[in-house]
């Protein structure tokens, strides 16, 4: 593809999904700006490109300037933030909501040709999710503020380094049984993180004069059960799968708050009360050209790791 050393912004580029993105992009010869709190830190992502490829801004994402400067002299934008749960200094509002406000805002007023915005897979009106709420509101201040984007919201994503697959590995090395909260009902379409990243680099391509979304779910769907199944199928362990009621997983979920890194959060609990599949009342994966990967392609090659024996046992 030929682009002409185009150069794209990129928000959240720093994380699991940001860099097989910035892989993908450095292979089609883009120019990247990527923002980061502390570039000393994410030196890691330079030698995914050519030397000068690959500038790192050291950015606070609140702070007009420092996020002019990375949109500057830009052609398209990308932003991957987002947080799985709440801490002090960093909310669902301010993260996923007040931010894409002002992206769209200086998008605007930089010129920016287009915008990729990754959301979330279930997001609608009166959610009791706050997680959900928040990625909601973001997506209304895009497609007020800022018409020529494209939003994707994908299913829960999965690849090396994924907080699913590899969450639930690692309870199973310590732990006799793994919860299905609700009875493990909740429906889920994962999709791989280099699917994803194939869809942001397509939808940089398009040439829409208002907002268009797009829903993002792999080839098949699973319960929550049946992702468990499959997961300790591969990692070659028997454990008990015991059912935990909705009303004590959430009360459960308060004491783990105490930790940094809490296992789950009573808002997380609230959105496992909702399928996470694809609508079918906007495009897909497939409408940009897209064959989702399935699980069973990609799994065995990085959850190896927490078999007895590793990859050869």
């Amino acid at each position: 593809m030929q682009n002409n050393q185009k150069i794209i912004a990129i928000f959240g580029g720093t994380g699991f999904l940001g860099k097989h993105l910035v892989r993908q992009l450095t292979r089609l010869d883009y120019r990247l700006k990527v923002a980061t709190r502390n570039p000393y830190l994410k030196g890691y992502l330079k030698p995914l490109g050519s030397p000068g490829q690959i500038e790192l801004f050291k950015t606070n994402i609140f702070n007009i300037e420092d996020v002019k400067q990375v949109l500057k002299n830009c052609d398209y934008a990308i932003n991957l933030c987002g947080i799985l749960f709440e801490k002090r200094k960093e909310k669902f509002n301010q993260i996923h909501s007040q931010f894409p406000y002002i992206l769209s805002n200086l998008c605007n007023e930089i010129g920016i040709k287009n915008l990729v915005h990754v959301s979330a897979l279930g997001v609608k009106e009166n959610h009791s999710s706050k997680y959900m709420q928040s990625k909601l509101q973001g997506e209304k201040n895009i497609e007020n503020i800022f018409k020529p984007s494209v939003i994707l919201r994908p299913s829960v994503v999965f690849g090396p380094e994924d907080k699913f697959f590899n969450t639930f590995a690692s309870l199973a090395q310590f732990f006799p049984f793994l919860p299905l909260i609700g009875g493990g009902k909740t429906k889920f379409s994962p999709i791989y993180c280099g699917d994803v990243a194939k869809a942001i680099v397509k939808s940089l391509e398009l040439n829409n004069s208002k907002c268009k979304i797009f829903e993002l779910g792999g080839p098949s769907n699973y319960s929550f059960k049946e992702l468990m199944e499959i997961l300790l199928k591969e990692i070659k362990k028997k454990r008990l799968l015991i059912n935990i009621p909705f009303s004590l997983a959430k009360f459960q979920s308060y004491f783990l708050q105490i930790f940094q890194n809490p296992l789950i959060t009573p808002d997380q609990v609230e959105m496992l009360k909702y399928n996470n599949i694809v609508s079918g009342n906007y495009p897909t994966l497939n409408d940009l050209g897209i064959s989702g990967t399935p699980i069973q392609n990609v799994l065995p090659k990085y959850i190896y790791r927490f078999r007895e024996g590793g990859q050869f046992g």
